[in-house]
């Protein structure tokens, strides 16, 4: 039965409609990277790799998994077809693991698809000679669940969670790692790049800064990292499920 719930949940989340902008955004993301050595000529492919994913593939990734995590629950209650999702037999935790899963399988796939694709640019057709690839995969996987599992609780906490979900995306995610002092690590976005390991680099192009958001050095270990993204995500979706099976949802009358 949880393979199924699965299954069936990732065949929702992959439909056709909501994979397209995203698939779109991959294919830009390759062209930027085609032209980003016009951008930065004095830069390796290392920094310009570096650039182009920190400025697009880990931001969209938080985009993403705010947009998907939030449809696990909240997107179900707005449409009025909370009511059919939960008279399956099968206990509520399982039925929110199980989506949750699958939310966050798809927005790792998406994130890799994304690196790999701004990796072909940079490096002009070999993406697998790229080094950092490989650690970018990994903090992907990480940074989604770690992303999904908050944006879940905020979903099941308050309504209208979209909102809330995009403005830690676009604002927190974006503001606190450039902050002075420890406030990074407050971050998420701060956790998955200490994953990633990429080199600290410095364009030349007072732009290319502005445009790719070059903070100070990051301190966080890839082990402290990887401890920090999983409990967090353990911690958030064991408390998401607790809550899940304790409340009632009922469509929203508001919704129209």
């Amino acid at each position: 039965m949880e393979s199924y719930l699965y299954a069936s949940s990732l065949r929702e989340f992959l439909r056709g409609r909501r994979l397209f902008p995203w698939l779109l955004l991959a294919l830009a993301g390759m062209l930027l990277a085609f032209v980003w050595h016009y951008l930065d000529r004095l830069s390796s492919d290392v920094d310009r790799y570096t650039a182009v994913s920190q400025m697009l593939v880990f931001h969209v990734l938080a985009l993403s998994s705010a947009i998907f995590s939030t449809a696990i629950v909240s997107q179900e209650v707005e449409q009025k077809t909370i009511v059919y999702l939960l008279t399956r037999p099968v206990t509520r935790w399982k039925l929110l693991l199980a989506r949750y899963i699958a939310s966050a399988t798809v927005v790792s796939v998406l994130g890799i698809l994304g690196a790999f694709l701004v990796s072909f640019g940079i490096y002009q057709g070999h993406p697998f000679t790229n080094t950092l690839l490989w650690r970018d995969v990994m903090s992907l996987i990480f940074g989604a669940f770690a992303y999904g599992a908050l944006f879940l609780m905020v979903s099941l906490l308050i309504n209208r969670a979209m909102i809330v979900c995009l403005l830690f995306a676009f604002g927190w995610e974006t503001i606190v790692p450039k902050m002075p002092g420890e406030m990074y690590r407050l971050s998420i976005y701060s956790h998955i790049l200490a994953i990633a390991d990429h080199p600290s680099t410095q364009s030349n192009n007072p732009l290319v800064n502005l445009i790719t958001g070059t903070f100070s050095a990051n301190t966080i270990t890839p082990a402290g990292a990887y401890i920090t993204l999983f409990a967090v995500t353990v911690i958030l979706t064991a408390l998401s499920a607790a809550w899940f099976t304790h409340f009632e949802y009922v469509p929203r009358e508001d919704a129209e």
